[in-house]
C-alpha cells in the first residue's frame, strides 16, 4: 500500500464549490447476521465516516490516486471509498470530475445513501444534480431488507426508480415470491412502492399479471387486498375469503370481505374501526342475502357494535352487542365475537358517572338465549347508584339504590318495574396479621308487575329484610428451608357468619336472578343468587383456609384452598322449583389447588365434593406445559354430576409445538366419556419462512344445531361437521398476526386460562 495520501481536489458541489477529501482507510468490523440474513450483505464492512467532513464536500480514501490538474479529473485506485454527505461508495477505481460534478466508478461497486444499498459493475453519480445511475444492479432497502435486481436503477434524493426490475422480501437467491415489473418506483418518504406492468411470481412461476399496483415497503397501513383464505367443510362446501382493507385515515379504517360458500352463496362481511384520544369503536356486519341451503326465510346476518367514550374525569359510556338472524348462525358460520359453544348473547349499553363518593350508572341490557327457551327479559332501562361515606370511629356508610324496568322480549304484556333501596353500615379493620369486616344492612324492594295469575305472581309485592355479615381472617407466614433453598409459606384461615331472615318471595317474578357458583371464593359471598329477585335466607358459618408456598423471588409455587359452609337452619328460598333450596347441614367441600412445578409445568384443579354422598359433584383438572406461545401442551379432565341424567365427563388435550424454526403443529381433541364420542378435534400444520408461510388445518366437531319440529328440539344421534382450511401468507406485502394458539381458541372448546367450574 502506498503512503498516506492527504490532498485536496476541487469539484463542483450543489450551488457551491465542494472539496474532495482523500484519507487512508481504517480497519472495519463485519456486520452481525440476523435471523433471516440476505445471502450477501452489500456492506459487510461499512465505510468508516470521515471525521469533520464539511457538508457538500466529497471525501475519498484509496490506496493510490492520480490528480490531473489540466482536465480537473481525479482518479483513485485500490479499495476506493467515497463519501458525500450521507452517500457512501466503495469500488475498485473511481474518477471525480470537478467541472461536471460527476463520479464514475468501475469494477465491483457498492453504493448506499442510507435508504438503499446497490451493487453493480457500472456506476455514475452527478453530485451537482444529486442523481445516480446504475446499470445491471442488485439492490437492497436498508430498513425492510426488501431486495431485487434492475436493468437500470436511477437514484435521486428520497426516491429510487427501477427499470426492468424485481422486488421481493425473501432473503434467498431463489425467492419463493417476487414482483417482476417493467418499472418500480420507491420513495423514502412514502411507506409504499408502485409497480407498472407487474407479474406476481410464486416459486418462479408467474401467477397473475397486474397493470398497476401499490404495495407496502414498511409496516404502515395501506388500502389493498389482504391474504385470501381457502377452506372446505361439509356444511358450507368450498369457501373462499378475499379481504380488502381500506385505510380511511390515521385513526380509522375498514375491511370488506366477500366470502363465497359453494353450498350457501356469497356472504358480504364488513368491519369499521376508529380510535381517538377519548373514544374507540368497532362495527361489524355480515350478510348472506340468500342461503341456498335453506328453505323459507333464508336471509342470514350478524351485526355487532362496540363503542367506548370518555368525557373528562367523571363520565364514560360503553356499548357492546352482537345480533344474529337465527340460533344456528354461529354454528353454521362461526364468528370472532362469539363461540360456537355459547348458549347466549349478552348486549348492553351504559353511561357511568364516577366521583369520590358517587357511582351512578344508566344501563340497558338484554340476553338472547340460543335454543327453544322462554324468552328472557330486557332491562329498559336500569338506573343504579352507589354512595359511600366514611364517618367517625372508622364506620363506612353505603347506600345502594336501583330502579329497573323489565320487559319480555316476545310478550309485550309481560313486564315489571322494580325499586330497590339498601342502606348499609360497615366497620372494617386491617392489620398485617389479621383483618375483619362487619356489615349490617337493610334491603327493601318494591315491584309493580303486570299480574300473571297463571304463574301465581302478585301485582305489587314488596319485600324488606335485614342482613348481617361478619368475616374475619388471620394472616400467618413463616420461612422454610427445603434442600438448601429458602421459601416462604403463608396460611390464611378465615371464617364468616351470615344471617338473613326468611321472606316469602313466591309472588315475585324472576327477571335477572340465577344461582351463582359455589367455588372457594363463592362460599364467602354475602348472597347466593345474582340479581335482586331472590335474596336467600341464611343462618350459616363458612369456614376455610388457603395456604401458599413462595420462592425467594416471590413466585407462588403451590396453593391449596379448602372451604365449607355449615348451616344452622335450612334455606327455604327457591329460584325455580327446588333450585336454590337447601335441606342439608353443610355445603359441598370446595377444594382448589395450583402447583407450579417449575417455570414450564403447572397443575390446576378445582373440586366440589359432596361429603354426605361421598361423590364429586364438579371438578376440573388440568396439567399444562408452557414454554412460550409456540410450545404449549395441556391435558384436562372435567366432570359435572347431576341428579338428572345430564352428567358431563370430558377429557381434553391440546398442544402447540414448534417442530423446528419453520414448522409448527397445533392440535386439540375433546372426548365425551359419558357418550363415548369425540365432540371436537382439530389439527393444523404451519410452515413459516422468512418471506412466506403456509397453514393447513382440518377439524371435526359436533354440530350444535337448534333445529325444531313443532316447537320441540329434534332428538336423535348428533351430527358432526368436518372441514379443511388452507392459507398462503406472503410476508412483506401485508401481515397475518394470528397464531396457531389463536386458532385453537376459536374451536368449540378452546384454550382457556384460568380455569373455572362452570357448565
Amino acid at each position: 500500500m502506498s503512503k498516506l495520501l492527504q490532498t485536496w481536489v476541487w469539484a463542483i458541489g450543489l450551488c457551491s464549490i465542494a472539496p474532495v477529501w482523500a484519507q487512508s482507510a481504517q480497519p472495519k468490523q463485519p456486520l452481525p447476521m440476523g435471523v433471516c440474513p440476505l445471502p450477501t450483505e452489500l456492506f459487510q464492512t461499512p465505510i468508516e465516516p470521515i471525521a469533520n467532513l464539511p457538508k457538500g464536500a466529497i471525501g475519498v480514501r484509496s490506496e493510490r490516486s492520480d490528480l490531473d490538474y489540466r482536465t480537473e479529473v481525479a482518479s483513485f485506485f485500490g479499495d476506493v471509498e467515497v463519501q458525500l454527505d450521507n452517500q457512501q461508495l466503495r469500488t475498485e477505481q473511481a474518477q471525480i470530475n470537478q467541472q461536471s460534478g460527476a463520479i464514475n466508478a468501475s469494477g465491483r461497486t457498492r453504493y448506499t445513501n442510507g435508504y438503499v444499498q446497490v451493487e453493480s459493475e457500472n456506476f455514475r453519480l452527478n453530485s451537482a444534480e444529486n442523481q445516480a445511475y446504475i446499470s445491471g444492479a442488485q439492490y437492497q432497502l436498508v430498513a425492510s431488507g426488501a431486495r431485487g435486481k434492475a436493468d437500470i436503477l436511477s437514484l435521486s434524493p428520497q426516491s429510487v426508480r427501477l427499470e426492468g426490475s424485481t422486488f421481493t422480501t425473501c432473503p434467498t437467491t431463489d425467492p419463493a415470491w417476487q414482483l417482476s415489473a417493467r418499472t418500480i418506483s420507491l420513495n423514502e418518504d412514502e411507506a409504499f412502492g408502485e409497480a407498472w406492468h407487474a407479474k406476481f411470481e410464486l416459486f418462479g412461476v408467474p401467477v397473475v399479471y397486474i397493470p398497476y399496483m401499490s404495495f407496502p415497503i414498511t409496516d404502515e397501513r395501506k388500502s389493498g387486498f389482504l391474504f385470501p383464505t381457502v377452506r372446505s367443510s361439509q356444511k358450507n362446501g368450498f369457501e373462499l375469503e378475499v379481504p380488502y382493507y381500506i385505510n380511511i385515515a390515521p385513526h380509522m379504517d375498514a375491511t370488506i370481505t366477500p366470502r363465497y360458500m359453494a353450498e350457501r352463496g356469497l356472504q358480504m362481511q364488513g368491519e369499521f374501526r376508529f380510535l381517538t384520544a377519548s373514544s374507540r369503536g368497532q362495527y361489524n356486519l355480515a350478510l348472506l342475502e340468500n342461503d341456498s341451503s335453506r328453505t323459507g326465510d333464508n336471509s342470514r346476518f350478524l351485526w355487532r357494535v362496540e363503542q367506548e367514550h370518555t368525557w373528562g374525569e367523571n363520565w364514560r359510556a360503553y356499548a357492546n352487542g352482537t345480533f344474529i338472524s337465527d340460533d344456528d348462525y354461529l354454528n353454521d358460520f362461526g364468528s370472532d365475537f362469539a363461540g360456537r359453544a355459547d348458549a347466549q348473547l349478552y348486549r348492553h349499553v351504559q353511561v357511568d358517572y364516577l366521583s369520590e363518593q358517587w357511582q351512578v350508572t344508566l344501563r340497558s341490557e338484554d340476553f338472547e338465549l340460543l335454543g327453544n327457551f322462554r324468552s328472557p327479559y330486557r332491562t329498559l332501562p336500569q338506573i343504579s347508584s352507589y354512595y359511600t361515606y366514611t364517618g367517625p370511629f372508622g364506620l363506612d356508610f353505603d347506600v345502594f339504590s336501583e330502579l329497573s324496568h323489565f320487559r319480555n322480549q316476545e310478550l309485550s304484556s309481560d313486564y315489571a318495574t322494580r325499586l330497590h333501596l339498601e342502606p348499609q353500615v360497615r366497620f372494617s379493620l386491617e392489620q398485617p396479621g389479621f383483618d375483619w369486616l362487619a356489615e349490617l344492612g337493610y334491603a327493601y324492594t318494591y315491584y309493580d308487575q303486570n299480574e300473571d295469575l297463571d304463574r301465581g305472581l302478585q301485582e305489587n309485592p314488596s319485600r324488606g329484610m335485614m342482613n348481617f355479615r361478619w368475616r374475619g381472617r388471620l394472616n400467618f407466614e413463616r420461612q422454610l428451608e427445603i434442600n438448601g433453598a429458602s421459601y416462604q409459606q403463608t396460611l390464611q384461615p378465615q371464617i364468616q357468619y351470615l344471617y338473613t331472615p326468611y321472606r316469602d318471595q313466591a309472588g315475585i317474578g324472576i327477571y335477572d336472578s340465577t344461582l351463582m357458583q359455589d367455588d372457594y371464593q363463592g362460599l364467602f359471598r354475602a348472597r347466593r343468587f345474582s340479581g335482586l329477585d331472590r335474596i336467600a335466607d341464611a343462618n350459616q358459618v363458612a369456614v376455610g383456609a388457603s395456604t401458599s408456598l413462595f420462592d425467594s423471588q416471590a413466585r407462588e409455587l403451590a396453593r391449596l384452598s379448602l372451604a365449607q359452609i355449615y348451616y344452622f337452619s335450612d334455606s327455604e328460598t327457591q329460584l325455580l322449583e327446588q333450585q336454590g333450596a337447601i335441606a342439608a347441614d353443610r355445603s359441598d367441600l370446595a377444594i382448589e389447588t395450583r402447583f407450579r412445578l417449575n417455570n414450564r409445568w403447572y397443575v390446576d384443579s378445582a373440586i366440589q365434593y359432596d361429603m354426605e354422598l361421598n361423590s364429586t359433584r364438579k371438578s376440573q383438572t388440568s396439567v399444562e406445559y408452557r414454554k412460550d406461545s409456540k410450545n404449549l401442551m395441556q391435558v384436562s379432565h372435567r366432570t359435572v354430576t347431576s341428579i338428572l341424567d345430564d352428567n358431563i365427563e370430558q377429557i381434553g388435550m391440546l398442544g402447540v409445538v414448534e417442530l423446528s424454526p419453520r414448522w409448527q403443529l397445533a392440535s386439540n381433541w375433546y372426548y365425551d366419556l359419558h357418550h363415548n364420542r369425540t365432540n371436537d378435534a382439530l389439527i393444523a400444520l404451519q410452515y413459516s419462512d422468512c418471506c412466506w408461510a403456509m397453514r393447513v388445518s382440518a377439524y371435526r366437531r359436533i354440530d350444535r344445531s337448534f333445529e325444531f319440529f313443532n316447537g320441540q328440539p329434534v332428538i336423535g344421534e348428533p351430527e358432526f361437521d368436518t372441514g379443511v382450511s388452507f392459507q398462503f401468507i406472503i410476508k412483506g406485502l401485508g401481515s397475518d398476526n394470528q397464531s396457531l394458539l389463536d386458532l385453537l381458541e376459536q374451536s368449540l372448546f378452546g384454550y382457556r386460562q384460568p380455569f373455572h367450574l362452570s357448565n
